[in-house]
């Protein structure tokens, strides 16, 4: 008997014994409750923080569950956006300090052409959280899902111990 199985919602290997799937948040178990209502079903694990929430609570953007509060993430491929700028040299050192942390991190840069259709400042990259459908240009540090809080926290340390230049 393997100790595999694939989740029935995305495809993603997982352990046969795993209460959800981290990539799409898909529960696996029976009677989960909410986190902020122990009385109501939850419908899904959030795929950022990895708590359980129902349908007021959360929702699925993309075939990934999120909670509200971390909805408004831009999500590609299983990875999350924690840091952007059009500085390459600051988003190799946070991609570097990521990696030190034995974090996953992934750099995302899609120029546009001149003759795209919001001129050469946009992309027609969409995704999660990306209500306006176009998204300035920007080198983007990405993590998989599971991973966001993590470097989320290292990135804040860095930026309060990084001295502002003006």
């Amino acid at each position: 008997m393997s100790d595999k199985l694939l989740c029935d919602f995305c495809g993603t290997e997982i352990s046969n014994d795993s209460e959800f799937c981290t990539k799409c948040g898909t529960i696996f178990i029976d009677d989960v409750s909410c986190f902020n209502h122990s009385d109501v079903e939850a419908k899904g694990v959030c795929a950022i923080c990895h708590q359980a929430y129902c349908k007021r609570c959360g929702l699925r953007i993309n075939g990934i569950f999120l909670c509200n509060e971390h909805s408004h993430y831009e999500i590609y491929e299983g990875m999350a956006r924690v840091f952007g700028s059009s500085d390459a040299q600051k988003v190799n050192l946070y991609k570097s300090d990521l990696e030190q942390s034995n974090l996953h991190p992934f750099i995302y840069e899609r120029k546009a052409s001149p003759i795209s259709l919001g001129g050469d400042d946009y992309t027609l990259f969409r995704a999660s959280g990306d209500s306006g459908g176009h998204i300035i240009n920007e080198i983007k540090l990405m993590v998989p899902c599971s991973e966001v809080l993590q470097a989320e926290k290292i990135i804040d340390e860095l930026d309060q111990s990084t001295p502002e230049t003006t």
